[in-house]
């Protein structure tokens, strides 16, 4: 792993309209010193001195070029911040304010070859004016689900700003030429850096974090309310450490106190809004199993979901803006750190305008959705505005100033659409609708099925087969129940006075109840009946023949019995050989048998 550092500061230029600057020069040179000490920062230093436009733009894109993976780079830039619309652009000692494009740094550039390197650990430091607008665009926002760790390659960004978008960065005070000293900014961070100041937690390590802690009481301190140190963390994780700190005591440090936590309850009566979709829901989920529709049963899964997650939230949930990040109270609790938070997004959803917080410390950006606050669709809205602009607030007075977004109210219609799209799919791949099973209302008659030539076929074929010198023939006639729920027909053979086998139809019929439909509860006992001769270790198949009625073939480990069964609609047909001294017949003819017996199968 190497280190290496790019410093550059611009301090006099050719356009009149530019002021010098006095700081950058020793800025330069000191920071310089303090990162190449390899008893602090251990870093290899480039640095220029007042370069042209092209100079910042060749050094930078030589400076990200051909990095390894576990690289940590570092560049800073002092000078003048221009900003046109939201763009940053740094400038170089040519810069002409008439032709910004083609002499000066754009932070567009930039963020290209940070997106190029492949250096997993890169922090950028920017103490210019408006430095705060380099972060605005870095990731774009709205409905695209932007991938950060795509952006960057795999790597991670720390950007810490020494003003807002929207503020100067300070050199410090009355300047003498002959005695220049650095900026605010740069000073306090020479100065935590050298002394050791910024070691926070007195470890011996100063971490990133510490540093922008540092750095952002000491200038608050020393500019209340006109300079803002800022941060934004853009897929970076963990403890990255950017200095060591000199062996020693420790210096004092004197830190501003922090904010008291605000806390944005949840809008209990959201709950209510909830009620009737949650009821929905538990409806379709009902009306699926009681139908057996997989579709519906998506439908209202995801509908209930929606409507208790939401519940839940505005009965358990709540938003504490404290110092270190958004506190939030729900399912679980979690701590957003505020440089995370690239935006506060405000969208419509089913059950009224929710606030979310777009983050970028994960691999992958996502939405935090908030338990508060939140617009109440039934309800009039109370505070809502005024919640949202207490959250904007406070990530701007710790230093990661989130813009508010307002999404599409479309969202809704959106999601609803894709539910509703995957849920044709199940009806349509699964529920197969023009399938559906009929409630037959009466069983057909099983000996016409199984006559006596069906049946003798099993057996050899005649009225009388010879096996082992012996005669053979059917009982006649067969064993016949019949009623409107089931109807069953048997035919025995027996040697002389012996019974020697049997073959067995019947059909069971499965009325409509209040609990669950009829070929719903068919459907049910074939899968019963498979699961036990599964479990009696019987040669269970499947045969293609019987898949519309999830049928199947059992044959017992003696080879006494064969049984198929398989289901039509709201009917179980049920087909057993049964021998003692028979041989088995061919398994074809037993689902030639079973096949027409389900044909049979017809609505009254």
């Amino acid at each position: 792993m190497s280190r290496f550092a790019l410093v550059l500061g611009s301090h006099t230029f050719t356009d009149s309209r530019l002021d010098r600057l006095r700081s950058p020069a020793h800025d330069v040179g000191e920071l310089s010193r303090v990162l190449a000490d390899p008893e602090i920062g251990q870093f290899v230093i480039t640095s220029a001195d007042n370069p042209t436009a092209q100079e910042l733009r060749s050094g930078a894109e030589e400076f990200f070029g051909g990095r390894d993976r576990d690289d940590v780079l570092l560049l800073y830039y002092t000078g003048h911040g221009i900003r046109e619309g939201d763009e940053l652009l740094l400038a170089g000692s040519d810069t002409d304010l008439d032709d910004l494009a083609g002499t000066a740094l754009s932070a567009t550039v930039l963020k290209n070859l940070l997106g190029s390197c492949r250096a997993r650990r890169i922090v950028l430091i920017l103490d210019c004016c408006y430095s705060g607008a380099f972060a605005h665009r870095m990731v774009p926002m709205g409905e695209q689900r932007v991938h950060v760790q795509e952006f960057f390659g795999g790597r991670g960004l720390t950007l810490i700003t020494a003003s807002t978008a929207r503020e100067y960065a300070f050199e410090a005070g009355e300047v003498a030429e002959a005695d220049p000293r650095p900026s605010v900014f740069t000073g306090e961070l020479i100065r935590g850096l050298d002394s050791g100041a910024a070691d926070l937690d007195g470890d011996g390590e100063i971490t990133l974090d510490e540093l922008y802690q540092f750095l952002f009481d000491a200038v608050q301190l020393a500019q209340p309310g006109q300079q803002t140190p800022c941060r934004w963390v853009y897929g970076a994780r963990g403890r990255m450490v950017i200095a060591l700190r000199r062996p020693g005591p420790r210096p004092r440090v004197t830190a501003s106190s922090a904010p008291d936590p605000v806390r944005l309850p949840a809008v209990r009566r959201q709950a209510i809004a909830m009620v009737p979709a949650a009821a929905a829901g538990a409806a379709a989920l009902w009306g699926a199993w009681r139908y057996h529709l997989v579709s519906l049963g998506f439908t209202g899964g995801c509908l209930l979901v929606a409507a208790l997650a939401g519940m839940a939230a505005c009965l358990l949930g709540e938003t504490v803006l404290e110092a270190d990040g958004l506190r939030i109270h729900g399912w679980h609790n979690t701590l957003v750190p505020w440089s995370s938070i690239l935006a506060i997004e405000c969208r419509t959803t089913l059950f009224g305008t929710t606030v979310a917080a777009h983050r970028a410390d994960t691999a992958v950006t996502r939405r935090v959705v908030l338990p508060a606050p939140k617009r109440l669709r039934p309800f009039r809205p109370v505070g809502f505005d005024d919640d949202v602009e207490t959250l904007r607030q406070w990530t701007l007075r710790r230093g990661s100033p989130a813009p508010v977004h307002y999404g599409r109210t479309l969202l809704p219609l959106r999601n609803a659409i894709a539910v509703t799209l995957i849920a044709l799919t199940l009806l349509t791949g699964i529920d197969h609708p023009w399938n559906r099973g009929n409630d037959i209302a009466s069983v057909p008659r099983a000996c016409r099925t199984l006559d006596k030539k069906t049946a003798n076929s099993l057996v050899g074929g005649g009225t009388a087969t010879l096996v082992n010198l012996a005669v053979i023939v059917p009982r006649d006639p067969p064993v016949e129940t019949m009623s409107q729920q089931e109807s069953r027909c048997n035919w025995t053979y027996a040697e002389l006075f012996l019974s020697v086998g049997d073959v067995d139809l019947q059909y069971t019929r499965y009325q409509t109840d209040a609990d669950t439909s009829g070929p719903r509860q068919a459907s049910q006992v074939v899968r019963k009946d498979l699961a036990g001769e599964q479990r009696k270790h019987s040669r269970v198949t499947r045969p293609w023949q019987l898949a519309n009625g999830g049928g199947f073939t059992a044959e017992a480990s003696d080879r006494s019995a064969i049984t198929v069964v398989a289901a039509r609609d709201n009917i179980v047909v049920t087909l057993t050989f049964t021998s003692k001294q028979l041989s088995m017949p061919d398994q074809a003819q037993l689902l030639d048998i079973e096949t027409r017996a389900l044909h049979a199968v017809k609505p009254a």
